[in-house]
């Protein structure tokens, strides 16, 4: 009866490290150092919870389906550091890339979605692969802290706080804000 048990809990152990090993736990996350941004991002507002920002990146991929414009990457910006703010007050935003210059954009007409720009600027990032939902939230489990701790010891004080999906990865992004530009006489 022993033996019997012993052999269903190691066979349930090794269940949990190969769903584990599936859903991306064990998987090296290299944290990345250049230039991201650029994007120009039609979207919607959030505040709440940033897990339930689901609807809000599906209302915003239907608005701009129904615009015919094709998305192939989506963005969400977390404006608010859940460490400091109560969580029914977190501010962010969900939405479709669009463009990555003004020029991009010609003369879409946006209904009432809102347009986030993203400059460009120096980022710490971790790309990680997205086969489902649950890899996902277990990727968002593992790189927060990462970066959080990369960017403490690089230095980097992130002002843009953003995630870019595809349909097969999810980037991670604490991006600088850009340096303002001095004024020159001329």
């Amino acid at each position: 009866m022993v033996r019997k048990v012993l052999v269903v809990l190691a066979g349930l152990g090794l269940l949990g490290l190969g769903l584990a090993a599936w859903l991306g736990a064990f998987r090296t996350l290299v944290i990345n150092d250049s230039v991201q941004g650029g994007y120009i991002v039609a979207g919607y507002d959030h505040v709440g919870p940033f897990e339930q920002i689901g609807p809000v990146f599906e209302r915003a991929h239907a608005t701009t389906d129904s615009l015919g414009i094709v998305a192939e990457e989506y963005v969400g910006v977390y404006y608010s550091n859940p460490d400091e703010v109560a969580e029914d007050s977190l501010q962010s935003f969900a939405g479709v890339v669009v463009g990555r210059s003004e020029e991009d954009l010609g003369t879409l007409d946006f209904a009432d979605l809102r347009l986030e720009r993203i400059p460009e600027g120096r980022a710490l990032w971790i790309e990680a692969p997205k086969p489902n939902d649950l890899a996902m939230i277990v990727a968002i489990m593992r790189a927060y802290p990462k970066l959080g701790e990369a960017a403490k010891a690089a230095g980097l004080e992130p002002g843009w706080v953003y995630e870019v999906h595809t349909d097969s990865t999810v980037r991670f992004v604490f991006q600088e804000y850009p340096v303002a530009q001095e004024a020159i006489d001329l």
